[in-house]
């Protein structure tokens, strides 16, 4: 029997199952059988014409469906259909100005916040009498 991966973020509407087994004989089928059991799943995936989510991806063993036949992609008896949220964040978003790897506005490169140059943390120079 197939088996679809929940990701966690959609956990809440399968009642915490990461792993939920399905008698569909294509993708499109399974998100309908997920979404029979557990109300909200197909809302969550799919846009309003019924396909994929642009920030969604759906694997089926190691191939994405958008290189296959999309949601009328098979699945077979031992196959596992994953649904892959994307996850934000990394870069700056509209408008706004990008930076250097590892380097946070405002601070110069190699310089911790807070700290003097040359003195390492932690320790402090001896006091002269």
């Amino acid at each position: 029997m197939p088996s679809v991966r929940i990701p966690s973020a959609l956990r809440s509407l399968t009642g915490g199952h990461a792993d939920v087994t399905t008698t569909a004989a294509t993708v499109r089928d399974a998100i309908a059988d997920l979404d029979r059991r557990y109300p909200g799943i197909a809302a969550r995936v799919l846009d309003g014409s019924g396909a994929v989510k642009p920030f969604i991806r759906v694997f089926v063993g190691a191939e994405d469906i958008s290189g296959l036949t999309g949601l009328d992609t098979p699945v077979g008896e031992r196959d596992e259909i994953e649904i892959i949220p994307a996850i934000a964040g990394g870069g700056p978003g509209p408008g706004e100005p990008s930076r250097e790897p590892g380097r946070e506005p405002g601070r110069e490169p190699g310089r911790e916040p807070g700290r003097e140059p040359g003195r390492e943390p932690g320790r402090e120079p001896a006091l002269r009498a």
